[in-house]
């Protein structure tokens, strides 16, 4: 080797390198002895201890890469976690807390000094107070700790490291490559069976759990593939790449026979007009109006008896059947949310100031069930919850929790809707539209299933939080005064 190689090689290099030798050692001798394969998985840590030490930067963006890619694994019954992700962020954590520590004096809080800040941290707070009036506390316990890991690799992790037009462009690309990878795979492998609706899942093995985390997050992402495509001149490569993508996403979303990402679309084709009109704070309130209108009308003298699962309740095999069953209240799937939603409806009057607790619903929801709304997929076997994450706020944070999350989720709207029409700049101005109609996605998804907690949902959810302030603060040249 070249001496002026060998001058450059500084003494902490040296150390990592025989270190890391020393690790695949002695981690392949401990799977020999034990003859188990969980060690062999240890050396994959230490490039985010190196990086942890010379540049955690790369840390935060390689956990962006790898969520379209993230896997589930189960440790044990009652355990999952996703890898890689969920070990990243955990480490990505203890990295932000160092460095916050270290940087105390150089922080900037103003950054909290927010509504939406506010508020978020009056949700955190409030589940931390749930936590500890729970009926199951070390569910609970294993819920905060979750949140605050998603809090700081999502939210604080993306304040800290995206600041300008050029991170924002750095953060699509990250996520598009491995997104549009899995997508492709996706569509390939359900081609082989004529896109039914029996192989979707099978087609998505191993990045996503069900077809409904894969759409969600299609739906989710898509605003920003738009977005993209202004980036670009008509006759570039890129723009024709990123148009291809508009249709192959809308393919994708189309096959994957998810009603809530169906329903996400029209929602946001709707949101982009409303924001441009400045009816978001309408929109809120009517939206508020219309859910307490159909509450009232399902529960009165019990009408939605009417609606109790029969011989034609059954499972759908396709698109058509399954759009006139959703319509006719013959479809399986459908008549198991309503069971879930009565069941959280009762638990909600039994427990309504502090709830049952995060992580409450499911060890509790089957004595409040109706059980003449059972069907044959009534035994959960994979403990999933209401499928509705307003609901599941409410069984298991109470009123007070589910009032401080809807205030969460309207200011965001109120305060991005504001920022739209004041951004005298054109880009971001799209910018923003494309961080609205990402969370108008994710709370459309909210209404049917209880993905925040899934690292390739929930992630966006902090990000899209995170998104909007940091345009506020870091782009105030740009924001008319008033």
């Amino acid at each position: 080797m070249d001496k002026a190689i060998l001058n450059k090689t500084t003494n902490l290099e040296t150390i990592l390198f025989y270190g890391f030798g020393l690790l695949v050692i002695a981690c392949t001798l401990l799977s020999y002895i034990f003859q188990t394969k969980i060690f062999l998985a240890f050396p994959a840590l230490f490039p985010l201890v190196y990086f942890a030490i010379t540049d955690f930067r790369k840390i935060y963006f390689a956990l962006l890469f790898l969520l379209p890619l993230s896997l589930e694994y189960q440790v044990t019954e009652s355990l999952g976690t996703d890898l890689p992700t969920e070990p990243l962020m955990l480490g990505l954590m203890f990295v932000l807390l160092f460095y916050f520590i270290k940087n105390i004096q150089r922080i900037d809080f103003s950054f909290f000094k927010n509504s939406i800040m506010i508020l978020l941290i009056v949700h955190f707070f409030w589940i931390g107070i749930t936590s500890f009036t729970s009926l199951t506390p070390l569910l609970s316990f294993k819920f905060i700790l979750a949140k605050t890991w998603y809090i700081f690799a999502f939210l604080l992790a993306t304040a800290v490291f995206i600041k300008s037009k050029n991170d924002i462009k750095k953060f699509f690309w990250i996520i598009y490559i491995p997104l549009t990878f899995t997508v492709i795979w996706a569509l390939f492998w359900h081609g082989l069976t004529n896109f039914h609706f029996d192989t979707i899942n099978n087609s998505l093995t191993p990045f996503y759990r069900n077809h409904v985390v894969y759409a969600n997050l299609l739906t989710v992402f898509l605003p920003f593939v738009f977005l993209a495509r202004n980036w670009y001149l008509p006759a570039s490569t890129k723009r024709r790449l990123l148009n291809m993508s508009v249709i192959i996403y809308l393919a994708a979303i189309y096959f994957a026979y998810t009603r809530a990402s169906y329903l996400a679309l029209f929602a946001m084709f709707l949101v982009y007009f409303i924001v441009n009109f400045k009816m978001i704070k309408l929109t809120i309130f009517a939206s508020i109006l219309a859910i307490i209108g159909v509450f009232s009308f399902i529960t009165h003298n019990n009408y939605y008896l009417k609606y109790s699962p029969t011989v034609k309740t059954v499972s759908h095999h396709d698109l058509s059947g399954i759009i006139d069953a959703t319509l006719k209240g013959t479809d399986v799937s459908s008549m198991e949310r309503i069971y879930r939603w009565i069941a959280a409806i009762h638990m909600a009057n039994d427990r309504p100031i502090t709830g049952f607790g995060p992580n409450g619903f499911v060890p509790n929801y089957e004595n409040y069930t109706v059980f003449i709304f059972e069907t044959w997929i009534s035994e959960n076997p994979e403990r999933s919850g209401v499928h509705n994450y307003f609901l599941m706020t409410l069984v298991e944070q109470g009123v007070i929790g589910l009032i401080i999350f809807f205030s969460l989720i309207a200011v965001f709207f109120i305060f991005s809707e504001n920022l739209f029409h004041k951004i005298k700049d054109k880009e971001l101005q799209k910018t923003i539209k494309a961080i609205i109609l990402s969370m108008t996605a994710i709370v459309v998804s909210c209404l049917f299933s209880d993905l925040l907690e899934v690292d390739k949902i929930g992630s966006f959810f902090f990000i899209m939080l995170a998104f909007i302030v940091i345009i506020s603060r870091n782009f105030k040249p740009f924001i008319k005064e008033k």
